[in-house]
């Protein structure tokens, strides 16, 4: 059957059979052959289900793998190729042993050195969202902060042309998004001097860490109680103080009360009637008079 039929080959995927010459089948529940992994479709007719076709294989034979060898070298032959494995986040080489278009074996495994740079490829086609997109996001308005109101610190403008650089460095040798995303690769774009001219927090009287929000298109800011700028008479900046932090000033409930760039203002104009608005809402929290001097809460109390 098999050198009477060499275009009919078709090997069992679950429930269906997929044909050497393309496309895929269903094989006759009145089949004899039930078990075969290989077999020839003797048999075939194509049936009409509405909109769709199906082919039919109600006569078949069970061969074996080692016959096509024998009868049919001439339709065997080698495909290696890199592949995306989703599954695992990672390129891997398959090499497929083919009788036509059908798979008779396939092994799977990592590149090689000498496959790295076809494999980088592959991986950059499926690295999107490396490097995290938020991390990026601060670091270009971090950057620009910088480059705008400290241009003698020589911090030029973040560069796409780097990170994509960066980004294909990283790539050759690596195989997988693991490694890509455990490359750091925001940290070597980071200019030098950032964490002092644009730090990613500052601290408060009462020593709490305040995390500096930096966003695009809008001044840095940083967010906490009213409670915890007791002590302040200016607001905390950035860019050897060129640059005022926006505060958004919060009721111990965490609700905004306000939100100032100038400190000493609120201090004077808005805190008396804001005070005495919370002296009603939260009677057990102290309003001191004069907020400017007074001591903030302890970091250690529980809010």
């Amino acid at each position: 059957m098999l050198a009477g039929f060499p275009d009919r080959v078709a090997k069992r995927r679950g429930t269906e059979l997929l044909l050497a010459s393309g496309g895929a089948a269903q094989l006759s529940a009145e089949s004899a052959v039930r078990d075969a992994d290989l077999l020839v479709a003797v048999d075939a007719e194509q049936r009409q289900r509405g909109n769709r076709t199906r082919v039919l294989i109600r006569v078949a034979s069970a061969i074996e793998a080692g016959w096509l060898l024998d009868l049919q070298p001439q339709a065997l032959r080698e495909h290696t190729d890199l592949v995306w494995e989703p599954a695992r986040e990672r390129v891997e080489v398959v090499s497929r042993l083919l009788y036509d278009q059908l798979a008779l074996e396939e092994t799977r495994r990592l590149p090689r050195a000498d496959e790295s740079e076809a494999a980088a490829r592959v991986l950059l086609d499926h690295a999107g969202g490396i490097p995290d997109p938020d991390a990026l996001a601060r670091l270009r308005a971090r950057i620009a902060v910088v480059s705008r109101h400290c241009p003698e610190a020589g911090i030029e403008a973040f560069s796409d042309a780097r990170l994509r650089a960066r980004l294909e460095e990283a790539a050759r040798g690596a195989t997988s998004l693991r490694e890509l995303r455990e490359a750091d690769l925001l940290s070597s774009l980071t200019p030098a001097h950032l964490d002092r001219l644009a730090p990613d927090h500052v601290a408060l009287p009462g020593g709490r860490k305040l995390r500096v929000e930096y966003a695009e298109g809008q001044p840095p800011a940083v967010r906490s109680r009213l409670q915890d700028f007791f002590g302040l008479e200016r607001g905390p900046s950035i860019c050897n103080g060129r640059v005022p932090l926006t505060l958004h000033l919060l009721a111990p409930s965490g609700r905004a009360q306000q939100v100032t760039q100038d400190l000493a203002g609120f201090w004077q104009r808005h805190y008396p009637a804001i005070r005495r608005e919370l002296m009603r809402k939260y009677p057990k929290h102290a309003w001191p008079e004069n907020a400017a001097t007074a001591s903030p809460p302890s970091v250690n109390r529980r809010p």
